[in-house]
């Protein structure tokens, strides 16, 4: 969904800017917080032991990556990002059937292929990844910026989003328990068929109902729904390390996705977790400089 959106908001036709514009903006909302973060759970993780050798070992995380492993996402739009000035380019002069065309052959070499060929052993020898992982997600995002939907159809979309996680639910539980291997999560990748008709779904639910904002629908909740907006990333980027203090660096509290019965433990993690570091972020913003760490 987020790299969905920033397709729908970077590849608008009405974004007139030169590259070099475009990374000079994208380094300071995204280069320098990361930057920032990475080194402060590298040396969590590290516990801040410091000499020479983990100095030597932090450039090589950053550079080979994820330094913590929630920070994937970073590399990902980064990669994206670089193949922006590229994209707009084709966005721009690409008829829609062009475009469909070329998410058809993401989709195929993307989410399809790779199952079809791991189930069924059966490979082929073209090579049809033009736009391949998250990039085609990209595309994606803004081909829907103008795909609109009636009314009455909203309603079916969100029960095939529902029938999409409840597949998850059941193929990742029948796998995981046929598995001498235990855990087997090829349903819930990001990039599987289901988790992309169902990211498909909410995009257009939300494109298409809530595209005026909250104004009209729940209009006390506006300020607050912009509000969090703002320190999304910076919540994203902190979640993790809230997250693990809950878990097991309080003497006295410990909370965790099974502390109770998952069915009430995980909404009560995340909802602790997300105040937490809703309120940290608006406080610490309130120091110099915070703001370039906590965009």
């Amino acid at each position: 969904m987020f790299v969905m959106i920033s397709g729908l908001l970077l590849l608008a036709h009405n974004k007139e800017e030169s590259a070099v514009s475009f990374f000079r903006k994208r380094f300071l909302r995204i280069v320098v917080p990361f930057l920032a973060w990475g080194t402060v759970y590298f040396f969590w993780k590290t516990h801040a032991v410091t000499s020479f050798s983990t100095i030597l070992q932090l450039a090589k995380e950053f550079i080979t990556g994820p330094v913590y492993y929630h920070l994937w996402f970073i590399y990902t739009i980064m990669g994206i990002y670089l193949a922006v000035p590229v994209f707009r380019v084709y966005v721009k002069y690409a008829s829609r059937a062009n475009q469909a065309y070329l998410l058809t052959l993401w989709f195929i070499g993307t989410a399809v292929y790779p199952l079809i060929r791991h189930y069924a052993g059966f490979s082929i020898g073209i090579p049809i990844m033009v736009a391949g992982g998250f990039l085609g997600v990209f595309l994606l995002g803004n081909f829907l910026r103008d795909f609109s939907i009636k009314k009455s159809a909203v309603k079916y979309l969100i029960l095939v989003m529902f029938a999409c996680l409840a597949f998850t639910a059941i193929a990742t539980y029948y796998l995981s328990a046929n598995s001498n291997a235990g855990y087997n999560g090829t349903f819930e990748d990001f990039l599987s068929p289901n988790v992309i008709a169902a990211a498909v779904c909410l995009f257009l639910v939300f494109r298409n109902t809530l595209s005026g904002g909250f104004r009209g629908i729940f209009s006390f909740a506006n300020n607050f729904v912009t509000m969090t907006s703002s320190a999304s990333f910076s919540i994203y980027l902190m979640h993790i390390l809230v997250l693990e203090i809950l878990k097991s660096h309080l003497r006295w509290f410990s909370l965790e996705a099974c502390t109770v019965h998952p069915a009430i433990g995980i909404p009560l993690t995340a909802g602790v977790t997300f105040t937490v570091c809703l309120f940290a972020v608006v406080a610490l913003r309130k120091i110099p400089l915070m703001k370039y760490v906590l965009p």
